[in-house]
Protein backbone atom coordinates (compact mmCIF):
# COMPACT_ATOMS: atom_id res chain seq x y z
CA UNK A 1 0.00 0.00 0.00
CA UNK A 2 2.77 2.48 1.29
CA UNK A 3 4.43 1.61 -2.63
CA UNK A 4 1.82 2.69 -4.74
CA UNK A 5 0.70 5.88 -2.67
CA UNK A 6 4.49 6.98 -3.22
CA UNK A 7 4.01 6.19 -7.34
CA UNK A 8 1.04 7.74 -7.16
CA UNK A 9 2.34 10.87 -5.45
CA UNK A 10 5.00 11.07 -7.63
CA UNK A 11 3.30 10.93 -10.94
CA UNK A 12 0.82 13.80 -9.23
CA UNK A 13 4.29 15.78 -8.68
CA UNK A 14 5.60 15.09 -12.42
CA UNK A 15 2.37 15.89 -13.79
CA UNK A 16 2.35 18.80 -11.59
CA UNK A 17 5.90 20.27 -12.53
CA UNK A 18 5.02 19.45 -16.22
CA UNK A 19 1.91 21.85 -16.41
CA UNK A 20 4.24 24.82 -15.09
CA UNK A 21 6.62 24.06 -17.19
CA UNK A 22 4.23 24.25 -20.27
CA UNK A 23 2.94 27.30 -18.50
CA UNK A 24 6.13 29.44 -18.65
CA UNK A 25 6.48 28.17 -21.81
CA UNK A 26 3.35 29.53 -22.99
CA UNK A 27 3.57 32.84 -20.66
CA UNK A 28 6.93 33.39 -22.64
CA UNK A 29 5.71 32.90 -26.40
CA UNK A 30 2.51 34.62 -25.22
CA UNK A 31 4.95 37.70 -24.09
CA UNK A 32 7.01 37.51 -27.35
CA UNK A 33 3.92 37.30 -29.54
CA UNK A 34 2.25 40.55 -28.00
CA UNK A 35 5.10 42.23 -28.26
CA UNK A 36 5.57 41.33 -31.74
CA UNK A 37 8.69 40.38 -31.02
CA UNK A 38 10.73 37.51 -33.20
CA UNK A 39 14.25 35.57 -31.32
CA UNK A 40 15.82 35.69 -35.15
CA UNK A 41 14.94 39.60 -35.85
CA UNK A 42 18.06 41.49 -35.14
CA UNK A 43 17.46 45.02 -33.90
CA UNK A 44 19.63 48.33 -33.97
CA UNK A 45 19.64 51.54 -31.69
CA UNK A 46 19.53 54.54 -32.59
CA UNK A 47 19.60 57.97 -30.91
CA UNK A 48 17.03 61.19 -31.42
CA UNK A 49 16.99 63.94 -28.86
CA UNK A 50 13.61 65.77 -28.10
CA UNK A 51 12.83 68.93 -26.33
CA UNK A 52 9.86 67.04 -24.36
CA UNK A 53 9.18 63.08 -23.72
CA UNK A 54 5.88 63.81 -22.02
CA UNK A 55 4.71 60.54 -20.66
CA UNK A 56 6.91 58.89 -22.59
CA UNK A 57 8.72 55.00 -21.03
CA UNK A 58 10.52 52.64 -21.52
CA UNK A 59 8.88 50.09 -23.53
CA UNK A 60 6.82 52.39 -25.40
CA UNK A 61 6.18 51.55 -29.34
CA UNK A 62 8.10 52.81 -32.08
CA UNK A 63 5.72 53.03 -35.45
CA UNK A 64 7.14 53.11 -38.76
CA UNK A 65 4.31 54.63 -40.79
CA UNK A 66 1.82 53.41 -38.30
CA UNK A 67 3.52 49.72 -38.16
CA UNK A 68 5.28 48.69 -35.53
CA UNK A 69 8.98 48.11 -35.71
CA UNK A 70 10.40 48.51 -32.05
CA UNK A 71 10.25 49.88 -28.84
CA UNK A 72 11.73 53.05 -26.50
CA UNK A 73 14.93 51.15 -24.96
CA UNK A 74 16.26 54.24 -23.01
CA UNK A 75 15.24 57.78 -21.73
CA UNK A 76 17.42 60.45 -20.47
CA UNK A 77 18.42 63.93 -19.73
CA UNK A 78 21.02 65.70 -22.69
CA UNK A 79 21.71 68.91 -21.63
CA UNK A 80 18.26 71.14 -22.38
CA UNK A 81 17.27 68.35 -24.74
CA UNK A 82 15.62 64.59 -23.79
CA UNK A 83 17.56 61.50 -25.43
CA UNK A 84 15.99 58.63 -26.06
CA UNK A 85 17.53 55.37 -27.49
CA UNK A 86 15.41 53.53 -30.46
CA UNK A 87 15.59 49.93 -30.70
CA UNK A 88 14.30 49.29 -34.30
CA UNK A 89 14.15 46.14 -36.69
CA UNK A 90 17.81 46.55 -38.84
CA UNK A 91 15.79 45.99 -41.74
CA UNK A 92 14.51 49.65 -41.41
CA UNK A 93 17.29 52.22 -42.79
CA UNK A 94 16.42 55.59 -41.01
CA UNK A 95 17.42 58.80 -42.92
CA UNK A 96 17.66 62.17 -41.85
CA UNK A 97 14.47 63.22 -43.94
CA UNK A 98 12.83 61.17 -41.77
CA UNK A 99 10.10 62.79 -38.98
CA UNK A 100 10.37 61.83 -35.72
CA UNK A 101 7.77 62.50 -33.52
CA UNK A 102 6.35 61.59 -29.97
CA UNK A 103 2.58 60.95 -30.41
CA UNK A 104 -0.71 60.41 -28.48
CA UNK A 105 -1.93 56.59 -28.91
CA UNK A 106 -4.34 56.69 -26.11
CA UNK A 107 -7.25 57.65 -24.78
CA UNK A 108 -5.31 58.14 -21.09
CA UNK A 109 -2.07 59.62 -22.26
CA UNK A 110 -0.42 56.33 -23.91
CA UNK A 111 2.58 57.70 -25.81
CA UNK A 112 4.55 56.57 -28.32
CA UNK A 113 6.99 57.55 -30.95
CA UNK A 114 6.02 57.72 -34.54
CA UNK A 115 8.65 57.57 -37.65
CA UNK A 116 7.26 58.48 -40.89
CA UNK A 117 9.58 57.42 -43.00
CA UNK A 118 11.60 58.88 -46.30
CA UNK A 119 14.08 57.08 -48.22
CA UNK A 120 15.65 60.85 -49.11
CA UNK A 121 18.61 62.33 -47.82
CA UNK A 122 21.31 60.09 -45.93
CA UNK A 123 21.06 57.27 -43.47
CA UNK A 124 21.69 57.45 -40.26
CA UNK A 125 24.13 55.37 -38.76
CA UNK A 126 23.34 53.09 -35.60
CA UNK A 127 24.42 53.63 -32.10
CA UNK A 128 27.73 52.18 -31.57
CA UNK A 129 29.25 52.27 -29.04
CA UNK A 130 30.58 55.78 -28.06
CA UNK A 131 30.33 56.85 -31.82
CA UNK A 132 26.35 58.30 -31.77
CA UNK A 133 24.50 60.31 -34.24
CA UNK A 134 21.75 61.79 -32.63
CA UNK A 135 18.29 62.89 -34.64
CA UNK A 136 16.14 65.38 -33.99
CA UNK A 137 12.58 64.66 -33.06
CA UNK A 138 9.77 66.88 -32.28
CA UNK A 139 6.58 66.34 -29.81
CA UNK A 140 3.20 66.13 -30.13
CA UNK A 141 1.07 67.81 -27.57
CA UNK A 142 -1.75 65.79 -26.93
CA UNK A 143 -4.61 64.83 -23.99
CA UNK A 144 -1.77 64.98 -20.84
CA UNK A 145 -0.68 68.38 -21.94
CA UNK A 146 -4.48 69.12 -23.00
CA UNK A 147 -5.42 68.19 -19.09
CA UNK A 148 -2.65 70.03 -17.18
CA UNK A 149 -3.53 73.12 -19.25
CA UNK A 150 -6.65 72.97 -17.99
CA UNK A 151 -6.49 74.01 -14.79
CA UNK A 152 -5.16 77.30 -16.21
CA UNK A 153 -7.65 77.97 -18.76
CA UNK A 154 -10.26 77.11 -15.93
CA UNK A 155 -8.42 79.53 -13.69
CA UNK A 156 -8.31 82.18 -15.93
CA UNK A 157 -12.12 82.06 -16.79
CA UNK A 158 -12.30 82.37 -13.09
CA UNK A 159 -10.77 85.57 -13.29
CA UNK A 160 -12.67 86.86 -16.11
CA UNK A 161 -16.18 85.95 -14.50
CA UNK A 162 -14.85 88.00 -11.30
CA UNK A 163 -13.83 90.53 -13.66
CA UNK A 164 -16.83 90.73 -15.40
CA UNK A 165 -19.13 90.40 -12.68
CA UNK A 166 -17.33 93.60 -10.90
CA UNK A 167 -17.88 95.54 -13.80
CA UNK A 168 -21.64 94.47 -14.06
CA UNK A 169 -21.70 95.13 -10.67
CA UNK A 170 -20.10 99.02 -11.22
CA UNK A 171 -22.33 99.28 -14.22
CA UNK A 172 -25.86 97.57 -14.35
CA UNK A 173 -26.03 96.89 -10.85
CA UNK A 174 -25.42 100.31 -9.08
CA UNK A 175 -28.64 102.01 -8.98
CA UNK A 176 -27.23 105.29 -10.25
CA UNK A 177 -26.64 103.98 -13.92
CA UNK A 178 -30.58 103.25 -15.24
CA UNK A 179 -30.70 107.04 -14.41
CA UNK A 180 -28.05 108.12 -16.42
CA UNK A 181 -28.05 105.47 -19.17
CA UNK A 182 -31.79 106.89 -19.45
CA UNK A 183 -30.53 109.88 -19.80
CA UNK A 184 -27.84 109.65 -22.48
CA UNK A 185 -30.36 107.93 -24.38
CA UNK A 186 -32.93 110.73 -24.66
CA UNK A 187 -29.69 112.60 -25.32
CA UNK A 188 -28.93 110.57 -28.26
CA UNK A 189 -32.30 110.39 -29.30
CA UNK A 190 -32.52 114.38 -29.18
CA UNK A 191 -29.37 114.65 -31.54
CA UNK A 192 -30.75 112.49 -33.74
CA UNK A 193 -34.03 113.74 -34.21
CA UNK A 194 -31.96 117.14 -34.50
CA UNK A 195 -29.85 115.51 -37.57
CA UNK A 196 -33.13 114.34 -39.00
CA UNK A 197 -34.89 118.01 -39.67
CA UNK A 198 -31.35 119.63 -40.07
CA UNK A 199 -31.35 117.09 -42.97
CA UNK A 200 -35.18 117.81 -43.90
CA UNK A 201 -34.72 121.35 -44.47
CA UNK A 202 -31.46 121.56 -46.31
CA UNK A 203 -32.33 118.62 -48.35
CA UNK A 204 -32.41 121.17 -51.60
CA UNK A 205 -29.46 122.88 -50.64
CA UNK A 206 -27.49 119.51 -49.90
CA UNK A 207 -28.44 117.92 -52.99
CA UNK A 208 -27.38 121.09 -55.17
CA UNK A 209 -24.04 120.40 -53.56
CA UNK A 210 -23.85 117.01 -54.50
CA UNK A 211 -24.61 117.99 -57.89
CA UNK A 212 -22.41 120.80 -57.86
CA UNK A 213 -19.82 118.27 -57.22
CA UNK A 214 -20.38 115.95 -59.96
CA UNK A 215 -20.26 119.02 -62.19
CA UNK A 216 -16.98 120.15 -61.04
CA UNK A 217 -15.85 116.56 -61.37
CA UNK A 218 -16.44 115.69 -65.04
CA UNK A 219 -15.50 119.40 -66.07
CA UNK A 220 -11.81 118.74 -64.58
CA UNK A 221 -12.30 114.88 -65.85
CA UNK A 222 -12.74 116.78 -69.42
CA UNK A 223 -10.08 118.80 -68.65
CA UNK A 224 -7.77 116.25 -68.07
CA UNK A 225 -8.26 114.54 -71.24
CA UNK A 226 -7.98 117.73 -73.32
CA UNK A 227 -4.86 118.81 -71.83
CA UNK A 228 -3.58 115.70 -71.37
CA UNK A 229 -1.34 116.02 -74.12
CA UNK A 230 0.56 118.72 -72.96
CA UNK A 231 0.25 117.30 -68.88
CA UNK A 232 2.22 114.77 -70.32
CA UNK A 233 4.65 117.16 -72.24
CA UNK A 234 4.98 119.41 -68.67
CA UNK A 235 5.75 116.34 -66.81
CA UNK A 236 8.42 114.81 -69.57
CA UNK A 237 10.06 118.64 -69.73
CA UNK A 238 9.81 118.09 -65.66
CA UNK A 239 12.08 115.29 -66.08
CA UNK A 240 14.62 116.63 -68.69
CA UNK A 241 14.60 119.46 -65.90
CA UNK A 242 15.21 116.82 -63.19
CA UNK A 243 17.76 115.18 -65.34
CA UNK A 244 19.75 119.00 -65.88
CA UNK A 245 19.86 119.49 -62.03
CA UNK A 246 20.96 116.59 -61.23
CA UNK A 247 23.92 117.23 -63.83
CA UNK A 248 24.35 120.96 -62.45
CA UNK A 249 24.07 119.58 -58.75
CA UNK A 250 27.11 117.18 -59.97
CA UNK A 251 29.18 119.71 -61.39
CA UNK A 252 28.68 122.00 -58.59
CA UNK A 253 29.65 119.27 -55.98
CA UNK A 254 32.83 118.39 -58.11
CA UNK A 255 33.19 122.83 -58.03
CA UNK A 256 32.93 122.75 -54.17
CA UNK A 257 35.06 119.95 -53.53
CA UNK A 258 38.07 121.20 -55.90
CA UNK A 259 37.63 124.61 -53.96
CA UNK A 260 37.91 122.75 -50.97
CA UNK A 261 41.06 120.57 -51.96
CA UNK A 262 42.46 124.23 -53.03
CA UNK A 263 41.66 125.81 -49.54
CA UNK A 264 42.87 123.13 -48.09
CA UNK A 265 46.14 123.31 -50.27
CA UNK A 266 46.33 127.10 -49.11
CA UNK A 267 46.10 126.65 -45.48
CA UNK A 268 48.93 123.59 -45.42
CA UNK A 269 51.52 124.81 -43.70
CA UNK A 270 53.52 122.21 -46.01
CA UNK A 271 52.64 122.77 -49.50
CA UNK A 272 54.27 126.07 -51.49
CA UNK A 273 51.74 128.35 -51.38
CA UNK A 274 51.67 127.81 -47.86
CA UNK A 275 54.90 128.37 -46.77
CA UNK A 276 55.18 131.91 -48.73
CA UNK A 277 51.84 133.12 -47.32
CA UNK A 278 53.29 132.34 -44.00
CA UNK A 279 56.66 133.89 -45.16
CA UNK A 280 57.58 136.86 -43.14
CA UNK A 281 60.52 137.96 -44.42
CA UNK A 282 58.96 137.66 -48.27
CA UNK A 283 56.67 139.50 -46.66
CA UNK A 284 58.98 142.34 -45.78
CA UNK A 285 61.17 142.13 -49.04
CA UNK A 286 58.14 142.27 -51.42
CA UNK A 287 56.99 145.44 -48.81
CA UNK A 288 60.56 146.82 -49.12
CA UNK A 289 60.43 146.22 -53.38
CA UNK A 290 57.21 148.30 -53.49
CA UNK A 291 58.42 151.26 -51.33
CA UNK A 292 61.21 151.15 -53.16
CA UNK A 293 59.32 150.81 -56.77
CA UNK A 294 57.40 153.51 -55.75
CA UNK A 295 60.60 155.57 -54.79
CA UNK A 296 62.18 155.19 -58.21
CA UNK A 297 58.96 155.78 -60.27
CA UNK A 298 58.46 159.10 -58.54
CA UNK A 299 61.68 159.68 -59.57
CA UNK A 300 61.87 158.67 -62.71
CA UNK A 301 58.68 161.25 -63.12
CA UNK A 302 60.58 164.14 -61.79
CA UNK A 303 63.71 163.40 -63.85
CA UNK A 304 61.19 163.75 -67.09
CA UNK A 305 59.79 166.49 -66.03
CA UNK A 306 62.84 167.87 -65.47
CA UNK A 307 64.42 167.19 -68.86
CA UNK A 308 60.90 168.20 -70.61
CA UNK A 309 61.41 171.56 -69.27
CA UNK A 310 65.24 171.79 -69.79
CA UNK A 311 64.38 170.50 -73.40
CA UNK A 312 61.28 173.38 -73.99
CA UNK A 313 63.38 176.13 -72.48
CA UNK A 314 66.94 175.01 -74.49
CA UNK A 315 65.73 174.84 -77.98
CA UNK A 316 67.03 177.88 -80.07
CA UNK A 317 64.28 180.14 -81.86
CA UNK A 318 64.58 180.84 -85.53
Amino acid sequence: MRKGCAVKKTDVDLIVGASILVAICILIFGVLWLKEASLSRKMVDYAVLFPDVGTLQVGDPVMINGVTKGSVKNISLRKSDVAVILELDKSVLVTDSCRITIQNIGLMGERGVGLLYSERGTVVKPVQGKDTTFSRGSFDTGIAEAMAMLGTVLAEVQTLAGNLASIVEQTVGDSSFIPLFKEIVARLDTVVLAVQDLLGENRSAIDRSIDNLQAISEEAKLLLERNSSGIDSMIADGEVLTSRAVLIAGTVDTLTRSVRTMLDRFQDPESSVGKLLRDKELYRDLKTTVADLDTLVRNVREDALKLRIKFGFGKKRK
